[in-house]
């Protein structure tokens, strides 16, 4: 494994979590300026497979991020068990533990994306997350 590539992919995982907490818990200026940040991080055809199981595409994303700023104050996510389970040339697979924790209440899931690190620009293509029921 490219050890270059395998770091930049997982801290990539906790600085795209630090970006949507941004998102979702920040002031206004403060998530529109993360959101800036954080979509030139996805592929043009990165897709997604929610924690309901629905595969959703880069527009959908974005709407989303764009409808949820500053809709949750006071969250916190938390990452964990980064780990990588696959890597060819300069794409690498990761599985992680992301937490969300608000009001309280803690909400947990697996999540393995797919990160292309090719010339030092890090753009992730897809993303499985799967609930975790405690």
């Amino acid at each position: 494994m490219n050890k270059t590539y395998t770091q930049a992919a997982e801290r990539s995982v906790h600085e795209v979590h630090e970006l949507i907490q941004t998102i979702f818990a920040g002031e206004p200026g403060m998530a529109r300026a993360a959101m800036g940040q954080l979509m030139p991080v996805f592929a043009e055809g990165f897709s997604m497979v929610t924690t309901a199981g629905a595969v959703v595409r880069l527009p959908q994303v974005a709407a989303m991020f764009q409808q949820s700023v500053g809709g949750r104050p006071g969250l916190r996510i938390e990452i964990g068990e980064v780990e990588t389970v696959w890597q060819t040339g300069s794409s690498v697979a990761l599985r992680y533990q992301e937490t969300h924790h608000l009001n309280g209440t803690a909400t947990a899931r697996w999540a393995t994306a797919i990160v292309d690190c090719a010339n030092g620009v890090l753009r992730w293509r897809c993303l499985h997350e799967t609930a975790l029921i405690s």
